[in-house]
C-alpha cells in the first residue's frame, strides 16, 4: 500500500531531485545519440530508434545504438526514405538481446512505411488526434498500430515487443519516453520539436527504476507494473507540476540507473533529494 506523503514534502523532494540530476547526467541516456544530429528530421528518426531499443543494461544499449545509427549515417532519415529500402546486409549480425538482425530490419521497415505514408512521425501521431475523444493511452495504440501493420508475417514477439499495446495494459515505457523527448524541451535533455500534443499530456516511462521509486515515495498503491501504474504516477506528478508532469523523470530514474541506490545495494540517504519522502530510508549510521 502506497505511504501518505503530503503534496508539500513530495513537491519539495521533486524539486530537489530535479535540480541535482540535470543534464550533466545525460550520457546515462540514450536521448544523448539524438542530440548528435542536426536536423529535425534526423532528431525524430534517430529518437524513435534509440527509444525504441532503451530496454537492456546501458553499456549494451549504447553499443547496440553506436552501431544500427553508424549503419545509417550520416543521415538516419535519408537512410529510411531514400528511393530504396535500406537492405538488410546493411545491418548484418546486428541484434539486440532477443530482437534478431531480421527483426531489426522490419523494425527499419516499418519506420520507412510510416515516413513514406505520412512524411514525419509527428504527423503520424496527429491522426490519433482526430478523434476528439482520444486520450493518451488511445493516441499511443493508433500510433504503435500504425507500425505493427506493416510488419507483415513472422516474429510475432519480436513485433508486439517493439509496438506494443497500450489497450493490453503495456506501460509502453519506450514509447513514453519518445514523447517525452519530442514533446519536452528546453533542459538540455529533452528536446521539444513536436507541437501536435503538449507536455501536459505526457504519461511518464515507466520502467523498473521509476517503478520502484514510485513505491517507494508512496506515488502509486499498485503491485503490478502497467499502463495503470504509469498513469498513477504522472497523476502524483501532476498534483506538484500540472503543465508538464514528467519532467521529474529524468532525474528520479537516475538514482537507480547510476546505482546510487538499488534493491541490493542503498545509498547514501542522507545525500538522497528525496530520502524524506522515501520508504526506503535507513537511520543515520546504517548502510
Amino acid at each position: 500500500m502506497a505511504r501518505i506523503v503530503s503534496s508539500a514534502s513530495l513537491k519539495s523532494a521533486l524539486t530537489a531531485v530535479h535540480s541535482a540530476r540535470g543534464k550533466e547526467f545525460i550520457s546515462s541516456d540514450p536521448v544523448e545519440f539524438v542530440h548528435r544530429y542536426r536536423s529535425r528530421k534526423d532528431k525524430e528518426a534517430a529518437a524513435f530508434i534509440a527509444a525504441s531499443f532503451a530496454f537492456g543494461g546501458v553499456a549494451q544499449i549504447r553499443s547496440f545504438l553506436a552501431r544500427l545509427l553508424g549503419a545509417l549515417a550520416p543521415s538516419p532519415h535519408a537512410a529510411l526514405t531514400g528511393p530504396r529500402p535500406a537492405p538488410e546486409r546493411l545491418i548484418a549480425g546486428l541484434r539486440h538481446r532477443f530482437i534478431s538482425t531480421a527483426g531489426v530490419h522490419r523494425f527499419l521497415g516499418c519506420m520507412r512505411a510510416a515516413y513514406l505514408a505520412h512524411g514525419s512521425l509527428e504527423k503520424m501521431y496527429g491522426k490519433g488526434l482526430e478523434d476528439t475523444g482520444a486520450g493518451a493511452r488511445e493516441r499511443l495504440a493508433l500510433f504503435l498500430g500504425g507500425f505493427r501493420a506493416e510488419w507483415g508475417r513472422g516474429l510475432p514477439r519480436q513485433r508486439d515487443f517493439l509496438f506494443p499495446d497500450p489497450r493490453k495494459g503495456s506501460a509502453c515505457k519506450r514509447h513514453n519516453l519518445f514523447l517525452r523527448w519530442m514533446v519536452r524541451g528546453g533542459d538540455g535533455i529533452d528536446l521539444g520539436i513536436w507541437n501536435v500534443i503538449s507536455p501536459r499530456d505526457l504519461i511518464v516511462p515507466l520502467d523498473t527504476h521509476m517503478t520502484r521509486m514510485g513505491r517507494w515515495m508512496g506515488l502509486t498503491r499498485r503491485a503490478t507494473p502497467g499502463w495503470g501504474m504509469a498513469e498513477e504516477i504522472t497523476a502524483a506528478f501532476r498534483a506538484v507540476c500540472p503543465e508538464d508532469p514528467v519532467k521529474f523523470d529524468f532525474a528520479l530514474t537516475r538514482i537507480g540507473i547510476l546505482g546510487e541506490c538499488t534493491p541490493k545495494r542503498g545509498g547514501d540517504c542522507g545525500l538522497c533529494p528525496v530520502a524524506r519522502v522515501c520508504a526506503r530510508r535507513r537511520p543515520a549510521g546504517r548502510n
